[in-house]
């Protein structure tokens, strides 16, 4: 009986590594947030366009404090992104945020927003101005818990510039 129990127990634990961590959790087992983003497919030069960022917490835990980042997306030697970080927030193409920001790092594009509880949702929208260049561009965009950096999701804006 006890060598059948601790078979059981090893075959348990046999499938249970081969399947590896939960991609959807920290090491702590909080959850990482739920990210979509709404952007134009296409867009015209020195036009501004709003990307939508739809950000959920599914828990366990509250998120402290928000932040939004903005990188460049793959290799630096593909076309500019639409924002690029600058020593001032239109500089960077971000024409305006909403909801208004609590603290801002416009020389890495950076963005500190209220936290979301537990469960909660918030929605924020980026007024980006298209670079004067032609062609697909695009950004990567990460969120994340400010106290819980590994709380982390990201996704990519992209649109074709005429």
């Amino acid at each position: 009986m006890t060598i059948r129990i601790a078979a059981a127990l090893l075959a348990i634990l046999s499938v249970s590594a081969c399947s590896g961590p939960d991609a959807n959790l920290t090491e702590t087992g909080k959850a990482k947030p739920q990210l979509s983003a709404e952007f134009p497919a296409t867009a015209a030069r020195g036009e501004v366009v709003t990307a939508t960022l739809q950000i959920s917490n599914p828990g366990p835990a509250d998120i402290g404090t928000l932040v939004v980042s903005f990188a460049r997306v793959g290799d630096p030697s593909l076309p500019p992104p639409i924002v690029e970080p600058r020593r001032s927030r239109q500089a960077s193409g971000i024409e305006a945020i909403r909801p208004e920001p609590t603290g801002e790092s416009p020389p890495d594009a950076t963005y500190t927003f209220p936290g979301i509880a537990e469960g909660g949702s918030t929605t924020l929208e980026f007024d980006l101005r298209i670079p004067n260049e032609t062609g697909t561009l695009g950004n990567s965009i990460q969120v994340y818990d400010g106290a819980e950096i590994d709380r982390a999701r990201g996704v990519r804006i992209e649109t074709e510039v005429r």
